[in-house]
């Protein structure tokens, strides 16, 4: 039997597409605002080839969880969307050869004073390109590629966040153990939360300091966060993570065997 597979690939970060289009100034943009204003944005288009390149653009939702899931989502699905205030430029451009083009869009801040914390949506950019089947042990695979651009508004300036603990464990790969913990976002506002660890031994000796990774997180979303511990020897150890997002800590105790 022949299978055919479909394989979409999506673009989060600047790369050279097979279409030769480029977005130039960054894949987020970032408004602080209030309740009836009219933002302005724009996104710059590169197209390095000879040819024309459509480009096709919508709106979409954007979520994302510890487990490594991520959705694009019909624009205002969640409470938190600000996609359906967003009103694109037009549903398709034509990048000329060897041009740059500046393709504009705004954000109509609906006016409820109630509004509070982050806001965000995706516009999605999607050069329109034929792809030519290849052939692959059987199996057909056509690669789509996209731009998922974040819009995030911000009204006014946090007034507290908070975090969840959602999952924590001790991982050995190759010898070296690392912390993992899984964290959400539980505020109302994004965050980027850094986790880092201090390692003390049975006697309360600090016996090293370790960083791992930064990550962003918008309201109800969360990400693994890794640890890794270099160079510690077999033994029984207390470990005090601490979670830093700007001037806000959080912290956690924990035992921990090495063998």
């Amino acid at each position: 039997m022949h299978k055919k597979l479909i394989l979409f690939l999506l673009i989060l970060s600047v790369i050279s597409l097979r279409a030769d289009v480029l977005i130039i100034n960054g894949l987020t943009h970032i408004f602080t605002t209030s309740a009836g204003q009219v933002l302005s944005g724009r996104i710059e288009l590169q197209n390095n080839s000879g040819e024309p390149a459509r480009v096709r653009v919508y709106l979409t939702d954007y979520f994302f969880n510890h487990t490594g899931s991520t959705e694009y989502l019909e624009a205002g699905s969640l409470q938190r969307s600000n996609a359906t205030w967003i009103e694109l430029q037009a549903p398709e451009v034509t990048v000329p050869g060897n041009s740059n083009m500046t393709y504009s869009f705004s954000v109509v801040v609906p006016s409820d004073e109630s509004l509070s914390g982050t806001y965000w949506g995706v516009i999605m950019v999607e050069p329109m390109v034929d792809f030519a089947d290849e052939e692959i042990e059987g199996i057909t695979v056509r690669t789509k590629t996209r731009y998922a651009i974040q819009i995030v508004t911000n009204f006014g300036e946090p007034e507290s966040r908070s975090i969840e603990i959602v999952g924590r464990s001790l991982s050995n790969v190759n010898g070296v153990y690392s912390l993992i913990m899984d964290i959400k976002n539980t505020s109302d506002w994004w965050m980027r939360p850094e986790v880092s660890a201090s390692i003390y031994n049975q006697t309360g000796e600090v016996v090293g300091e370790f960083i791992g990774n930064s990550l962003r997180l918008y309201p109800q979303t969360s990400g693994r966060f890794v640890v890794p511990f270099d160079s510690l020897s077999p033994g029984d150890y207390r470990v005090l993570a601490l979670i830093r997002d700007g001037e806000d800590v959080w912290g956690a105790q924990y035992s921990m065997k090495i063998e």
